[in-house]
This record gives C-alpha cells, sequence and structure tokens, in this order.
C-alpha cells in the first residue's frame, strides 16, 4: 500500500536510508519535512505494517524536486520502485506540475533504468556531486 508518510514513519525511513545509503538526511530534516514544509510531498510503500520504501519530493511553483527514493534491498526487483514512481508522477499531475527533477549516481543503474523507463531524460552530469562520483541530473515533463 502507498501513502503519505507521516511522523511515525521518519525512523523506518530514517533506517531505510542507513541501510541503502550508509547515512540519512536526518530526524530533525525528516520531521521538518513533514510538518512544517508546506512544499514537501512525501510516499512510503507499506508492506503488512512496515515501511519498506519511500519517495520525497519539494514542489513549488510548477516543478519538484526528488529529494530521496527508497525501496529496501529485501524488495528491490519486485517492482515496487517503479509502482512508488508512477503514484508520485499520477500525484503531481493533479498539482499542476510540469516538470521533476532528481539527482542520482551515474553507478545506479537499477535507479537509471526505472528513471529511464518512466522517460526521465538525461539533463547534464554534476561532477562528484556524490563524494568521487559523478551524478547525473534528470528530467520529466508530466501534464
Amino acid at each position: 500500500m502507498i501513502r503519505k508518510a507521516e511522523v511515525k514513519d521518519i525512523l523506518y525511513i530514517e533506517k531505510l536510508e542507513k541501510t541503502v545509503f550508509k547515512r540519512s538526511l536526518g530526524e530533525k530534516f525528516l520531521l521538518q519535512e513533514l510538518t512544517n514544509n508546506p512544499f514537501s510531498h512525501y510516499f512510503v510503500y507499506q508492506k503488512g505494517n512496515k515501511v519498506i520504501g519511500y519517495i520525497g519530493f519539494r514542489a513549488y511553483d510548477n516543478q519538484a524536486e526528488m529529494m530521496n527514493f527508497i525501496i529496501s534491498p529485501d524488495h528491490q526487483n519486485e517492482g515496487l520502485g517503479e509502482e512508488l514512481l508512477t503514484y508520485s508522477l499520477d500525484y503531481f499531475t493533479h498539482l499542476d506540475i510540469k516538470m521533476i527533477t532528481l539527482e542520482v549516481k551515474k553507478s545506479n543503474k537499477k535507479a537509471l533504468y526505472i528513471y529511464e523507463k518512466l522517460g526521465f531524460k538525461v539533463s547534464h552530469i554534476r561532477k562528484e556531486y556524490y563524494d568521487n562520483e559523478d551524478g547525473y541530473v534528470y528530467v520529466k515533463e508530466v501534464f
């Protein structure tokens, strides 16, 4: 089930981030995003009573920027990431969002595959954006 993220999900989100990325945006940042930032839009993928993935955006004017996107390693390759991203894209069409941007490591082949499959295009490269690794900036026009 995909639903809007709630404060009770922060510890699960933080754990997912640390498992996948080896670091987290942090409890304080996530709390701010979920409670006090009118531009934030976060969703979780819940299976049973466990949060196994999440995606977060900041939307302003007619564009949105992806902050983070994670599916638990135990549930990757099940189509859940694509489902969560597709849900988000549909959600943003109702908010009159026209463009979505994101950054991703050049080495993240699974993410690159999903983004390209769903119509994202490489805009440019950010040299050493992720410590010593380049990042792609992807853009998708939403209608």
